[in-house]
């Protein structure tokens, strides 16, 4: 084999391309999101949908929480990127060249391997550390926006289910109001009833009818909304209000540092504290000497000094008129620092806040629950006697239509207070960062061989 072919041999071995396995690449982030559930889990829509099946569903479909997987992806190729600081770098530079004519003066071909090794100790290991940091951060910032997306499916699904209760009292009240407008009519042509009584009735019947298309027209929003989230068609499919948790007996105390010790996004500002302290020795790192090994071995060489086989050079290079430029660095390192300190600051009472009123809404959302259960008991007994009284003719027309729509707003009341009080049950748990643990996630920790992996 001549030089031209061993040349063009060695360039082609040298770039040739590799192609990723982008099922490989998107596995890595869905095993983080999905640990813990079953293969199956959120691939099929259920004949009848909890709260549950639904947030299965958004977690498996959604496309907002594979945009924050790819991140988190790019962050696990910047940490390998970082622990490839530590390697030399090889290149095979082949070169063909042309000499004027004359005695001697022949075309040839240089072909070099290159070693080039340029290293600062110093600003290569913290940087790789800072790559763990962020790489954490960013699985984190993962982690969260998953709870996010799972609180606003459950709380759509609750929020259709209060329209879909509300649209099916207001029917059967609209049903009644019709049949109550019809009997007052009859009681006016034979004059045991007054006009008034009459335009009392059909005007309740009308505000019942507004109230109705009110109601249909927040059920279709909340249906289109949870399917946007869900990913799927729920044209006909059933909602259900089933909801497995218990009563809540831990106290705010205890709840507030749970949430500390578990939250994703007090976990990721965590994470970024400690990605800007490394970023603060990076920085420092440029007042360190450089490094600077460069090796060519000839595999071939025509070109003069012919009878040379490999050159070697050696730099160390210090920084002399840099130090406006590094001092700012530093600074700025400095400053993002504690800008991050502040916002962990910040945060932390946020949590702490949002668990009081967490705790708040669901202890009195179960108090509201059982005074409107005693309230509407109330109001069926009123609207019975007024029922009753109406028909000896003791009774006005006004005293019966005030009961009845008395008992209706009751009912309506009970039925928005009893899915609040499973609204507030999930928020408790997503504000103390257990959500996904009651869902079944395992939320495995960022890996730590993706370092050894680049070397």
């Amino acid at each position: 084999m001549n030089r031209a072919a061993l040349a063009a041999l060695l360039v082609a071995c040298a770039c040739r391309s590799v192609d990723e396995d982008h099922d490989a690449q998107v596995a890595r982030y869905r095993f983080a999101l999905d640990a813990g559930l079953s293969e199956d889990a959120g691939e099929s829509v259920p004949a009848t949908l909890d709260a549950r099946a639904a947030m299965l569903l958004a977690n498996e479909r959604n496309e907002r929480l594979d945009i924050e997987g790819e991140a988190y992806l790019r962050a696990l190729n910047a940490r390998r990127r970082a622990a490839a600081g530590w390697l030399p770098r090889f290149d095979l530079t082949p070169s063909y060249f042309l000499r004027d004519a004359g005695p001697g003066a022949d075309n040839g071909i240089d072909l070099p391997l290159v070693a080039t090794y340029d290293l600062n100790p110093q600003s290569v290991e913290n940087e790789q550390l800072r790559a763990r940091f962020e790489s954490r951060r960013r699985l984190a910032l993962l982690y969260a926006a998953q709870d996010a997306l799972l609180i606003d499916v459950a709380r759509t699904h609750f929020a259709v289910l209060q329209a879909e209760r509300s649209r099916a009292v207001l029917e059967g009240s609209l049903r009644l109001q019709e049949a109550r407008v019809q009997d007052v009519r009859a009681r006016n042509e034979v004059g045991v009833a007054r006009p008034l009584d009459v335009a009392l009735s059909e005007s309740s019947l009308v505000d019942a009818r507004v109230a109705l298309i009110n109601t249909e027209r927040n059920t279709l929003n909340g249906r289109s909304l949870l399917a946007f989230l869900t990913g799927a068609r729920l044209e006909e499919v059933a909602l259900s209000r089933e909801l497995a948790l218990g009563e809540e007996v831990r106290t705010v105390e205890e709840l507030e540092a749970l949430a500390l010790a578990r939250r994703p996004d007090y976990v990721a500002i965590a994470d970024e504290i400690e990605a800007a302290g490394r970023a603060i020795e990076v920085a420092k790192a440029q007042w360190w000497p450089s490094l600077r090994v460069d090796l060519a071995g000839f595999l071939a060489r025509d070109s003069q000094p012919s009878d040379v086989d490999w050159t070697g050079l050696f730099r160390v290079s210090l920084p002399l008129f840099e130090g406006g430029r590094i001092r700012a660095d530093i600074l700025d390192a400095f400053s993002f620092l504690r800008e991050a300190k502040l916002r962990q600051s910040l945060l932390a009472r946020s949590i702490r806040r949002d668990v009081e009123v967490a705790h708040t809404n669901l202890r009195t959302g179960v108090d509201r629950v059982a005074a409107l259960r005693q309230q509407l008991a109330a109001a069926d007994e009123a609207f019975a006697q007024a029922e009753a009284l109406y028909d000896a003719g003791l009774a006005t027309n006004l005293e019966r239509v005030t009961a009845q729509d008395q008992r209706l707003r009751t009912a309506l009341s009970l039925e928005n207070a009893e899915l609040d009080l499973g609204i507030f049950r999930l928020d408790l748990l997503r504000v103390a960062g257990t959500l996904h643990a009651w869902l079944g996630l395992a939320r495995p920790s960022a890996p730590e061989a993706d370092d050894a992996e680049a070397r």
